[in-house]
């Protein structure tokens, strides 16, 4: 009986190999669409809802992206939280710290062209957020800029287009002059794999004169730690500066925020009164550092109204 059992455990250990050899074969037939991102890209060709996406889902970059009369030099080369550094020297801390999820690095030329040398860059950073794309366009952008229709908000730069769409913020650079950057900019836009995304929030901006510089702070705006996510307007309205706060958040998010606001008064020791104009709340605050300015709640933000106390522009901002 003994002698069956080795012999038996013999043939097993024999036979190993050969399981292993067959195993491995077997695991080299994969389905191509799981890597090929032109697949995915068509599979998803009406664009997924990125208002139900978690900000740490990425979504598949268009690394086979076909752009009409133009063709795709090399690889694309992928960079993450670990390894961003390696391509943004420098400012890859930047990068983390409004959002960043992934980077991944195209390289194209013109069909016709004899050169295996690229002849634009593309740059495609998932910022997680569409707010947090917007941010780093405005941040990158300059006070100046000329603004161009691609994507959501689009800019020129002195080599090429920078714009954002959704949560991605892409930056096209024209390695060799003269070439049609700006379409090529606008069928890389429509080619992304994500909705457009008409970015509801800038919407609520409100039109109370003519505006002027546009910045997005990510966190601890004005030296408040609970202030996150901002978006601060200038305007010039009857010969005054005034700026606007657009501070994202609603439901749940919109009452912390005014209980922090609350609470950040009562410790510091700020006056505030509340006042009610054409059937809405919201809070006139008495404050030694900036001035006397306006907290209004709405239904999707809270906005902080500062060098002005004239309360008639509250009817500018949309009803809580």
């Amino acid at each position: 009986m003994r002698s069956a059992r080795l012999v038996s455990r013999v043939v097993l250990l024999a036979l190993l190999p050969g399981i292993a050899v067959v195993l491995f074969l077997n695991g080299q037939h994969y389905d191509p669409s799981l890597i090929d991102f032109t697949k995915i890209s068509e599979k998803n060709a009406s664009g997924p809802d990125i208002s139900a996406l978690s900000a740490e889902t990425s979504l598949p970059a268009p690394e086979a992206t076909v752009i009409a009369g133009f063709r795709q030099t090399g690889r694309a080369q992928r960079f993450t939280k670990d390894n961003l550094y390696e391509h943004v020297n420098g400012h890859a801390e930047y990068f983390i710290s409004a959002g960043f999820v992934e980077l991944v690095v195209t390289e194209y030329a013109l069909s016709d062209s004899a050169s295996a040398q690229a002849e634009i860059q593309v740059e495609v950073f998932d910022m997680g957020k569409s707010i947090h794309a917007f941010g780093v366009l405005a941040d990158e952008s300059g006070e100046n800029a000329r603004s161009v229709a691609v994507g959501t908000m689009a800019f020129r730069t002195s080599s090429g287009i920078n714009f954002f769409k959704g949560r991605y913020y892409v930056k096209i650079a024209a390695i060799t002059p003269k070439l049609p950057v700006l379409q090529f900019a606008r069928e890389f836009s429509d080619a992304l794999p994500v909705a457009q995304d008409s970015f509801e929030i800038f919407a609520l901006l409100p039109a109370i004169g003519k505006a002027g510089k546009t910045r997005f702070i990510k966190e601890g705006y004005r030296g408040l730690d609970f202030l996150r996510n901002v978006i601060e307007r200038e305007y010039t309205a009857g010969g005054k500066k005034i700026t606007v706060a657009l501070i994202d958040g609603s439901g749940q998010e919109q009452e912390r925020l005014r209980a922090a606001f609350f609470e950040y008064f009562n410790t510091s020791g700020m006056h505030y009164e509340t006042k009610e104009r054409s059937g809405r709340t919201f809070y006139r605050v008495t404050d030694k550092y900036e001035g006397n300015w306006l907290l209004i709640p709405s239904h999707k933000a809270l906005f902080a109204v500062f060098g002005t106390e004239d309360e008639s522009l509250v009817e500018y901002f949309p009803k809580a």
